[in-house]
């Protein structure tokens, strides 16, 4: 089957696969990592198979309903987030008002956690897949091109002729990663590797897991209680190291690798036996990758991660206030609370004295926030004294507990998905508490983003390293010249309403 698999059109470089979707400030714009795997498999299968990612490749809605044309797309597997799915589903509309006979399949975080809705607001699309949705995507293909009943697809939400939304039986987690097809092959063959950015990282870069899952149980933290669940699998040591071989091979303009698993360094042994296998090989890709504060990890292990190209790690630091760390469950053992930031300053000098930086993550917002823990927050996020740090309001999804216990208590005071970005696209927090509206959230990350930034050591810090370093001083204008103008003048949610729209953005060529 000729299938098109679409990350849609929206604002330009709308980045809907992170975890909190947005136009962000630091130009950072994600790999439709998910979407290309899915790809990957279809190919695996015998499919006739285009990608598009429009928000990165600007393409239009009619620039996309042309190439449906030209190429004889018969089906559409189609990405989606919270905050784009009004646009998302106006895109589906217009995709099938252009081509009535055309197959329709929503995937993403949004229609996995809402499939019932999502498919009664459009009566253009078919079907919606839940959670990890490559097989789901393999066999709704299969079942399309030979008329099959689909039911027998399981993870499939979808729509009888009558009407009727039927619940499929849900689809297990895919167990053996090493099946699933490397998708830098699928970047390298359809996308243009230098319009993604990673304002921590080298540029360009590709993205790919070594494992799913993640047994943490984080109140906001979307993909693992939407998607890829809460059970640790792992791909092979080395399946994962030749897919570093192949980059390095055939994509010979990379210059870093990021591993986006939930947490990289869950099991120090398996860390430690990749780490090993990519040193035995002579791997010279840098690799940056998400991480835990407290996962316990000594100089002797990190400098051993480091030789095998470690370079950064991304690490959920979240609150410098001890009572909204244990608000968010960021430990499974609330008595790790107390020691949290204890271990997070160790945590940093040690990735520092083994010549790894840090990238902090910090947010507001969450259960238990006051003005005064969010002062906490900036405090501690300074004196940590990261490579680079972001500030985020509250993004709560639906799918995650923190949504819905922001919805119990009256929380969340805007219904419309649209709300969830401003005008821009910019993040917008649609969470009041008791003691702090959500332009207050929004207007104290931009202050933090400014007094941490802006700040004379941090801009010496920052001058040094891009004089001692070509490459980090490339990142470091690329990042500095997007962010810039953020610094300045916020996300202006006090000048521009919130969007709520459902009309397409980008419907004219």
């Amino acid at each position: 089957m000729r299938v098109l698999f679409l990350n849609p059109p929206f604002h330009p470089r709308f980045s809907r696969e992170q975890r909190s979707p947005a136009v962000t400030k630091s130009g950072t714009l994600y790999y439709p990592k998910w979407l290309s795997t899915a790809a990957g498999v279809a190919i695996q299968n015998g499919h006739d198979v285009d990608l598009v990612d429009a928000p990165a490749g600007n393409f239009t809605v009619k620039a996309v309903i042309d190439r449906i044309a030209a190429k004889n797309i018969e089906a559409v597997v189609c990405d989606t987030s919270t905050p784009s799915i009004l646009n998302d589903i106006s895109v589906i509309e217009a995709i099938k008002a252009a081509h009535p006979s055309i197959h329709t399949l929503m995937v993403g975080r949004h229609v996995s956690s809402l499939p019932r809705e999502t498919l009664a607001s459009c009566s253009s699309l078919e079907a919606v897949a839940i959670r990890e949705y490559e097989y789901t995507v393999r066999d709704w293909l299969a079942a399309k091109e030979c008329g099959a009943d689909l039911s027998t697809v399981d993870g499939l939400v979808w729509r009888k002729p009558t009407g009727e939304i039927i619940n499929n039986k849900q689809r297990e987690a895919i167990k053996n990663l090493d099946e699933l097809p490397f998708v830098s092959e699928v970047y390298k063959r359809f996308l243009h590797t230098p319009d993604y950015f990673y304002g921590h990282s080298l540029w360009p870069l590709v993205v790919f897991d070594t494992s799913r899952g993640c047994p943490y149980h984080c109140s906001f933290c979307v993909y693992p209680q939407t998607f890829s669940g809460h059970t640790m699998r792992y791909r092979s040591v080395s399946n994962v190291a030749d897919e570093f071989d192949y980059v390095a091979r055939e994509m010979p303009e990379i210059k870093t690798v990021m591993l986006e698993d939930d947490t990289f360094i869950v099991s120090k042994p398996r860390t430690l036996e990749l780490a090993n296998e990519l040193i035995r090989r002579g791997n010279k890709l840098p690799f940056d990758a998400n991480c835990r504060a407290d996962v316990g990890a000594d100089v002797e292990f990190l400098s051993v991660v480091h030789k095998a190209g470690a370079r950064l790690f991304c690490v959920g630091f979240e609150s410098g206030d001890v009572e909204v760390i244990n608000g968010m469950k960021k430990n499974n053992d609330d008595r790790r609370d107390a020691k949290y930031h204890e271990e997070a300053h160790k945590f940093v000098r040690r990735c520092q004295d083994a010549g790894i930086m840090v990238h902090g993550c910090f947010m507001v917002g969450n259960l238990n926030e006051t003005p005064a823990s969010m002062e906490k927050t900036l405090k501690f996020a300074k004196s940590l004294r990261p490579d680079t740090a972001q500030f985020f309001p509250i993004m709560v999804y639906p799918g995650t507990v923190a949504y819905q216990e922001a919805k119990k208590r009256e929380y969340i005071q805007i219904e419309d998905w649209g709300a969830w970005l401003t005008k821009d696209g910019l993040h917008n927090s649609v969470v009041t508490l008791p003691n702090i509206t959500h332009e207050q959230l929004v207007s104290f990350c931009d202050r933090a983003r400014r007094s941490f930034y802006l700040a004379p050591s941090y801009l010496g810090y920052k001058l040094k390293q891009s004089l001692k370093d070509p490459r980090e001083l490339q990142r470091n204008v690329k990042g500095f010249l997007t962010l810039s103008k953020y610094l300045l003048k916020g996300s202006q949610h006090d000048k521009n309403a919130p969007q709520a729209t459902g009309k397409a953005q980008g419907a004219t060529a």
